[in-house]
């Protein structure tokens, strides 16, 4: 079998294997690879994490098993950059803790466009929370950003409830469930949440209104799925 994709983990397993994790624009693959961690190995660079590969996988009695790996792009000038590092532990986090396979196909568009726009040298932050918006989308968490999510009004939007799950009008304000925003958080908010992989590049943010945002973002995931995001705070430390 034959694949494409990024991969996104690299787990050592006995003394030389390791189990890799695969997206691909079809589906998530596990699989072992033998010897993989061994000084002359052929295969290492294709299965190293964030590299874009082509990869033949064979099934053995332990399931899926890497014959052979060719590394396609390994985004590399996106590695050794501090600030896309540290956006890039946070990518890793979210697809391990909240993608599910079948969503795969969804995300990974985005995925390859926001490794193509660090390694360009495109602003991380921005990176970070538009990925964080795609991932919250594609998981069945996305904010209802179009219109009131109380009264269905497409105007006069002055707020957002992250426990009613988008943007209220200011006539429907509560100010026990609902933070007030100014136009342009509220602008940003709805650019990052219907975003097309090509968007991406269009728009950068100030650090300090991503932060924000990503902030929010991560209080408003651990509160409706249980899931702490412990990469925010290394985003916070590299702004």
């Amino acid at each position: 079998m034959e694949i494409t994709g990024i991969v996104l983990r690299l787990t050592p397993f006995r003394e030389k294997d390791a189990m890799v994790n695969v997206i691909s624009p079809e589906r998530i693959y596990s699989f072992l690879s033998r010897g993989v961690l061994g000084i002359a190995s052929k295969n290492l660079a294709s299965v190293q994490p964030f590299t874009l590969s082509r990869l033949i996988l064979v099934k053995g009695k332990e399931g899926l098993m890497l014959r052979s790996g060719e590394a396609i792009d390994s985004f590399e000038k996106a590695k050794v950059n501090l600030s896309c590092l540290g956006v890039l532990s946070f990518i890793g986090e979210l697809t391990g803790k909240v993608l599910s396979n079948d969503e795969s196909v969804s995300i990974y568009p985005y995925l390859h466009a926001s490794l193509t726009l660090l390694n360009d040298g495109f602003h991380p932050l921005t990176i970070a929370l538009f990925f964080f918006a795609a991932i919250l989308k594609v998981s069945g968490y996305g904010l209802e950003v179009t219109k009131c999510v109380i009264s269905g009004a497409r105007a006069d939007i002055g707020a957002i409830s992250y426990l009613d799950g988008g943007f209220v009008a200011k006539a429907c304000f509560d100010p026990l469930r609902h933070v007030r925003c100014d136009e342009r958080k509220l602008k940003i908010i709805r650019q990052i949440f219907l975003a097309k992989p090509d968007d991406l590049s269009r728009v950068a943010f100030e650090a300090q209104e991503c932060m924000e945002i990503i902030g929010e973002l991560g209080i408003y995931l651990e509160d409706a799925a249980g899931i702490r995001l412990k990469s925010i705070d290394l985003l916070k430390r590299l702004r």
